[in-house]
């Protein structure tokens, strides 16, 4: 009876378990991380149809970047509006590298393609009002020729 004692009290022999667990990240985290970095690098204005001002986590934050992932991959295509003055390639070439780095980093994912698409420029503040002021001017007709009257000593 002894044995018998003894051996309620074994612990029984634990069996590897076979789990399937998975991780999928969202293509508008990847997005908004891509937004954060775009707020952050001197040269970029905007997105065209929403603000890169680090608004996480809030639609409209990451308009204009298209995400395209797979399993361990992704391509993202991100159309920007620049401004004025700046080195269109240099502030590209730093686009895709910071997104790069950043989505690598934080997703552990690869990034195969940044493709940067500049929509447009941002007029600077002291170029703008000259810009509106041309275009004013361009739609005020020119005065027509015409006698002049008794008030204006014909």
């Amino acid at each position: 009876m002894a044995d018998r004692d003894e051996d309620k009290y074994e612990m029984p022999e634990i069996q590897e378990a076979n789990h399937d667990d998975s991780t999928r990240i969202s293509d508008d985290v990847i997005a908004t991380i891509a937004a954060t970095v775009l707020s952050e690098i001197q040269g970029v204005a905007s997105v065209p149809g929403g603000i890169v001002s680090g608004i996480l986590g809030r639609k409209g934050a990451s308009k204009g970047i298209k995400v395209e992932a797979s399993d361990q991959e992704v391509v993202i295509d991100v159309a920007v509006i620049m401004n004025y003055g700046t080195k269109i390639p240099e502030v590209a070439a730093q686009v895709q590298t910071k997104i790069r780095e950043a989505v690598e980093e934080i997703t552990g994912m690869y990034v195969r393609a940044v493709n940067v698409s500049v929509q447009g420029m941002r007029l600077p503040e002291t170029v703008q009002p000259r810009v509106e002021e041309l275009a004013r001017l361009e739609k005020v007709e020119p005065p027509s020729e015409t006698k002049p009257t008794m008030e204006e000593g014909a």
